[in-house]
């Protein structure tokens, strides 16, 4: 009997599926997979050696530290990897990112150190023809927002400027954005050594330093706003004095949390005072078993069971240490600059640290203070988008745009405009992350961003992207962007393997995922 094939008709692309084949088929379902293998392999090789668990957080990977500095990389690379990933879905690639990533940071840092002017420039004859500057204006001191603002004006103007010239030159995104790559680190690097330029100098440094920390700084009651290191170095007699006003249920709590930190420093101190003295005890055992001397063994043996040591004491709870407790308390006088730069969710790492007794190193000290604030910036983006891309007809015009151009545009689709707004947004996203960067270590260098277009272009092809455009979700570039900060740090962990290695296994996934993409773009449009 011979067994007849039925051909595949375009009406099977329309035909109802069980929610097991509707799940496979989404192109998120194999990144997500990988993602879930790296959390697993990440928090098992990172419980230090000769321990065993379960629980993936007793290792390091998945400890407060570990979660703060994990999240902070994943997020990072996912607020560029959006702007990457939705251009890419139009069908157009911008490789400037990292160079505008580098271009914002160093404008938000010279605007905030040395201000901001607006000069004219005119030619003239006096002792002969050169070239003069003429000041417009000139701000001397300018606010974290306002130097944001400013710089966006910058990068935002230069991200439509690549966008007109993409649309209307009808020249390929790739080399466009990338005399824009060349172009944005060059003067970036030109412009840091002018202005970062001593007069003792013959060329200008590529960083800027000695920017306040801005996000610290607080209002003191009774010395005013200072940054807060500085406020905690002051005379002992001003710290008492900013004690006064402080109401009393504040005080016992901080009394209460800066006691139970010394004692579990005192108790750190014990532990180590006491493996030390037990250290020889341990080889003389070992010495004593390799001889087969049993009366040796014994003794030994009893030593180690019965040694003990005068526990240390914790010191004592003042009321120095309290105003400078006190102090870390304060809220930032720079909410703009704590926004983009300082921490999130600070009440439950407390709650961890104390009473719950998680966020702790080995010496009663708080591991974390929070998560940094690009989490809160990354999931606030990622819902924007996901919003635009999946519930308005903007969002139609992109996929539409990618997918096919030809007949977008005869459908009224304003394809030109959607090109446009989606180079914008990825400048918008690049400032953002300088943004970030400026405000935590305050802080710019011209290498800033580098090689980061190629990493968000990676993370959105790994979460499911088509290259070709017309395809993927806000979701799939969110887990891409796991893929890589996680692997970034798993391979770190296992033993016998070069921590580079990660680099091999993500050119794998990138290859591996482009091929899946494909193959999952070809079924949805009945190809296959």
């Amino acid at each position: 009997m011979n067994a007849t094939v039925k051909a595949r008709q375009e009406s099977d692309r329309h035909a109802s599926k069980s929610w097991f084949a509707a799940i496979f088929a989404r192109p998120e379902i194999g990144p997500i997979g990988v993602m879930l293998l790296l959390f697993g392999m990440l928090g098992y090789f990172s419980i230090p050696t000769g321990e065993f668990s379960w629980n993936p957080f007793a290792g390091e990977g998945f400890n407060a530290l570990g979660i703060r500095n994990n999240l902070k990389v994943i997020s990072q690379l996912a607020i560029i990897a959006l702007g990457a990933g939705l251009l890419i879905i139009a069908g157009e690639f911008d490789l400037s990112i990292g160079s505008m990533i580098g271009f914002a940071g160093a404008c938000m840092a010279m605007i905030l150190r040395w201000g901001f002017s607006v000069v004219i420039p005119y030619i003239s004859l006096e002792g002969g023809v050169h070239v003069e500057f003429y000041t417009l204006l000139h701000l001397p001191v300018v606010s974290p927002l306002s130097a944001l603002l400013i710089t966006l004006c910058f990068t935002l103007f230069f991200g439509w400027l690549q966008g007109y010239i993409v649309v209307r030159s009808g020249l390929p995104s790739f080399i466009v954005t990338l005399g824009g790559l060349f172009f944005l680190r060059g003067l970036t690097e030109v412009s840091l050594r002018s202005f970062n330029h001593r007069p003792d100098q013959a060329k200008g440094a590529t960083t800027v330093t000695e920017i306040p920390d801005i996000k610290n700084i607080v209002d003191v009651p009774g010395h005013g706003e200072m940054e807060r290191e500085a406020a905690k170095a002051l005379p002992e007699t001003a710290l008492l004095d900013i004690l006064k006003d402080v109401p009393a249920d504040t005080l016992a709590s901080i009394t209460e949390r800066l006691a139970y930190t010394y004692q579990r420093a005192a108790d750190a101190k014990t532990e180590i005072m006491t493996a030390r003295g037990v250290k020889p005890l341990e080889r003389a055992l070992e010495n004593a078993i390799d001889s087969g001397n049993e009366q040796m063994v014994a003794t030994i043996q009893d030593k180690i069971a019965t040694f003990k040591i005068d526990p240390v004491v914790a010191r004592s709870v003042t009321d120095i240490d309290i105003a400078r407790a006190y102090i870390d308390t304060l809220h930032s006088a720079r909410p703009v600059a704590n926004f983009f730069g300082g921490d999130i969710m600070e009440p439950v790492f407390d709650w961890l640290y104390f009473p719950i007794d998680w966020n702790t190193n080995n010496f009663g000290n708080q591991f974390a203070q929070g998560l940094y604030s690009c989490v809160m910036i990354c999931l606030l983006m990622s819902l924007l988008c996901y919003l635009v891309l999946s519930r308005t007809q903007a969002g139609n015009w992109i996929y539409s745009t990618g997918g096919n151009l030809t007949a977008a545009k005869a459908n009224g689709v304003p394809t030109n405009k959607v090109k446009i707004s989606l180079f914008v947004f990825s400048a918008f996203c690049a400032t953002i992350f300088a943004a970030c960067q400026v405000f935590e270590v305050n802080t710019a260098d011209a290498a800033r961003g580098n090689l980061k277009e190629l990493e968000a272009i990676a993370a959105a092809v790994i979460g499911g992207v088509v290259m070709t455009g017309g395809f993927g979700t806000v979701l799939g570039i969110i887990v891409g962007a796991f893929i890589f900060g996680l692997a970034k740090e798993a391979f770190f962990y296992i033993p016998g393997i070069d921590g580079s290695f990660y680099r091999v296994f993500l050119g794998l996934v990138i290859v591996a995922s482009a091929l899946l993409n494909e193959n999952i773009r070809k079924r949805i449009m009945g190809a296959i």
